[in-house]
């Protein structure tokens, strides 16, 4: 009886949660959504929030208003109970600015609570129902399972830095020979990085346009701009950008021949980093090889010498 209710529930909730996040079944936007969106204004300002938004945690609305202040609140007292305990990292906020931006710390830890806490109830759902083809699943399961979840977060966000981060490296080369072609061309160091800014639409792109932006506005000269973006993203190359771009400034060298070398440079590296983790990648490859393929080649050679040793085949 209860294995067949909880059935039944997961059933419907599941089907409510696919009905609502239909087309049809979301709200529309109402006429002043469509003519705030048709003026410049209105577009820039919702740019503007949209870049402050804060990424949805669930799909349907519905549990997007109800679930997510609680998580919210909950993952405020996780962050502060990981920082009394010495647990949490302090470079998380620039992570997260990376990884997921919009996000915030107490955000982040609500996602984690809930994942752990989704984790930690298949087990129990899963003896509920009667699924249980190795026994029923004690308790320690259950938190290794709720243990599992909680950090499962961590390893997406490390896993969107590093997609990131390797993304602006394969941006880089292209954006210093851009460079060096606008300085060859007569362009000054600052316009040249405007316009190749501009032409750029990738995440370096991006970042340039925030940096010729905040050296336009005088908070700061483009070379440390520049060392606030590579800070930001977690790309040393960027720095050693800044340093050339100061270098050549101070001494009257040329830039765009600068910018050519160091494009040179960061070909050269990540070709280093490519064979490194090819060969990486060879040694993961022993694994799999012998716990899979290497026992199963050797019952399909052995079995027909070991049929005819052993007289099994007149």
């Amino acid at each position: 009886m209860i294995s067949a209710l909880a059935l039944g529930g997961l059933f419907g909730l599941g089907l409510w949660l696919i009905v609502t996040s239909l087309p049809w079944a979301q709200r529309r936007p109402d006429l002043a959504f469509e003519l705030r969106r048709l003026s410049a204004q209105g577009r820039m300002e919702m740019e503007a929030e949209r870049q402050r938004a804060v990424p949805p945690m669930f799909v349907s609305p519905m549990l997007e208003r109800t679930l997510r202040p609680v998580l919210d609140d909950a993952g405020r007292l996780v962050g502060r109970l990981l920082g009394r305990l010495g647990m949490r990292t302090a470079d998380l906020e620039q992570r997260l600015a990376v990884g997921w931006p919009g996000m915030t710390t107490s955000q982040f830890f609500g996602q984690k609570l809930a994942v752990g806490l989704l984790f930690l109830a298949f087990l129990p759902a899963l003896n509920l129902t009667g699924l249980q083809p190795f026994g029923t699943w004690p308790a320690w399961a259950w938190l290794g399972a709720g243990l599992l979840g909680f950090v499962q977060p961590d390893w997406l966000l490390e896993r969107r830095v590093a997609r990131r981060r390797q993304q602006v490296l394969m941006e880089l080369p292209t954006v210093l020979d851009l460079l060096a072609m606008a300085i060859s061309a007569g362009l000054s160091p600052e316009q040249a990085l405007l316009d190749v800014s501009r032409q750029v639409k990738g995440v370096l792109g991006e970042g340039l346009r925030n940096v010729a932006r905040e050296a336009g506005l005088g908070t700061m000269t483009h070379p440390d701009a520049l060392r606030a973006l590579a800070a930001r993203e977690g790309v040393p190359e960027i720095t050693t950008m800044a340093d050339a771009w100061q270098s050549a400034l101070e001494q009257g060298l040329p830039l765009g021949q600068v910018m050519l070398q160091l494009a040179d440079t960061v070909r050269d590296r990540k070709r280093t980093t490519l064979i490194a983790e090819g060969e990486k990648s060879s040694v993961r490859m022993l694994f799999p090889v012998t716990l899979f393929i290497f026992p199963v080649f050797l019952v399909v050679l052995l079995y027909p010498a070991g049929v005819q040793l052993l007289g099994l085949g007149d």
